[in-house]
């Protein structure tokens, strides 16, 4: 893993490795806490996501090598986050929270919505102010979930409704929550592209998205350590353009 990292920092301009998963804090074997620190020892910014049920039992190794913990909130109270994420997800988010604002750590959010949920963002951003007001927070990401693949009449009643609606309530709440940034991640269509995101697992297989939200799964690339990580990032655009000729097409 140290040696994957360090092909990243060799051949790339990128100055944040940001550590997701699943979960990277869940009880894995997965050094998580030895790629943190070598990020860190070669000049990396880390950003940690995590839903934060495991953080307190990990945080005495993980604390000096993260530059933003990246916590999931989907709601204001119980009743919406936990919906979400089981019950006491929103108890034990609070808690992370108390602990990270005493300890000075900076923050950001990242936050789910549904038809219902999108309503409630106003005292979700009242809670975000609150925790900027304590320490630093840097953004809160605000996503239109949409389970692409997955469609059922539950799940239209759940998720469906309109993009303007979402990207309105988005900037309804921007101006609540002062100098964070927020970023909307409105739905997308099954035809429509992904954003172009390179995935480095931590064995050194590279991915990338190249389809449409319907693609079954990432184009694996090839293998960073034997590879190299430019000549595979070149690989990625090229297929990527080849896959939007052919939607063209």
């Amino acid at each position: 893993m140290r040696r994957v990292i360090d092909r990243v920092r060799s051949e790339s301009a990128a100055h944040r490795c940001v550590f997701t998963g699943g979960d990277p804090v869940m009880p894995y074997d997965n050094h998580l806490e030895a790629a943190l620190r070598h990020a860190t020892e070669v000049g990396f910014e880390t950003n940690l996501h995590t839903n934060g049920l495991l953080l307190s039992e990990r945080y005495d190794g993980l604390r000096d090598y993260v530059t933003v913990y990246s916590l999931a909130v989907d709601g204001p109270d119980p009743g919406t986050a936990d919906w979400f994420r089981g019950q006491g997800y929103f108890e034990r988010f609070r808690s992370n929270v108390e602990f990270l604002a005493a300890d000075q750590r900076r923050l950001a959010f990242n936050t789910f919505t549904t038809a219902s949920s999108v309503q409630d963002l106003p005292r979700l951003a009242q809670l975000v102010a609150g925790t900027a007001g304590r320490t630093d927070v840097e953004y809160w990401l605000i996503s239109q979930y949409r389970p692409i693949g997955r469609a059922s009449t539950r799940k239209a009643e759940i998720y469906g409704f309109g993009r303007d609606a979402f990207i309105r309530a988005v900037d309804e709440v921007r101006a609540m929550v002062g100098e964070v940034a927020v970023y909307a991640q409105p739905t997308r269509e099954p035809q429509d592209p992904y954003p172009f995101r390179v995935w480095v697992l931590a064995d050194g297989t590279v991915t990338a998205d190249l389809g449409s939200v319907a693609a079954p799964r990432n184009e694996v690339l090839g293998d960073l350590l034997t590879d190299g990580f430019e000549p595979l990032v070149r690989r990625a655009f090229a297929l990527r353009e080849q896959a939007q000729l052919k939607g063209i097409a």
